[in-house]
Order: C-alpha cells, then sequence, then structure tokens
C-alpha cells in the first residue's frame, strides 16, 4: 500500500493563562505533488479548479475589480481533500495526488 506524501503544518505556540508557553499543535495534511500551476488565461483555465500544495484547499479564477483575473483559495468541506483529475473535493478515503 503507497501512501500518499503529507504536509506536516506547525499551528504556533500559545500561551497558558499562567504565562507559560504552550507545546506546538502540529498536524498532518496530505499534499498535491505534481500538479499544474494555476493560470488564469484562457477560457479553460478560468474553468479549472486548481490545486494547491495542501490538499483541503483548491484554488479558482475569480473577475478582479481591474478587469482581469485573479486566483481566490477555497476550502474543501471537512472530511474531503481536492482531486485535481476529478475537479472535485473528495473523500479523504478515494483521493489521490495529482
Amino acid at each position: 500500500m503507497r501512501l500518499p506524501p503529507l504536509l506536516v503544518v506547525l499551528l504556533g505556540y500559545a500561551l497558558a493563562g499562567d504565562g507559560s508557553i504552550r507545546v506546538p499543535r502540529w498536524t498532518v495534511r496530505p499534499i498535491n505533488v505534481n500538479c499544474p500551476q494555476p493560470v488564469c488565461t484562457t477560457a479553460k483555465d478560468l474553468n479549472t479548479l486548481w490545486a494547491t500544495p495542501d490538499a483541503t484547499q483548491f484554488i479558482r479564477c475569480r473577475p478582479a475589480p481591474t478587469g482581469f483575473w485573479m486566483i481566490e483559495l477555497n476550502p474543501c468541506a471537512p472530511g474531503t481533500l481536492f482531486q485535481f483529475s476529478k475537479q472535485a473535493c473528495v473523500a479523504t478515503r478515494n483521493w489521490s495526488s495529482c
């Protein structure tokens, strides 16, 4: 069984009420590797959802106030991960990297 690549994220230090520092909390998240970079130029690009390194999020092209296009970061629903090949957030058990 092949495990997907993982991204370890430090969520930060927190101060306790007595001024001491709490132990940092870590979380492990699957990462998308070898996915295409987001592009917002052609009509096809504008209708594509793009992967981010953190598989719990994805990118969508949106119109900018300037008349051009910009990228917008969107979260997947809890318990799902973005899969570029399916252009959707899928259940974690069905997810695979790009």
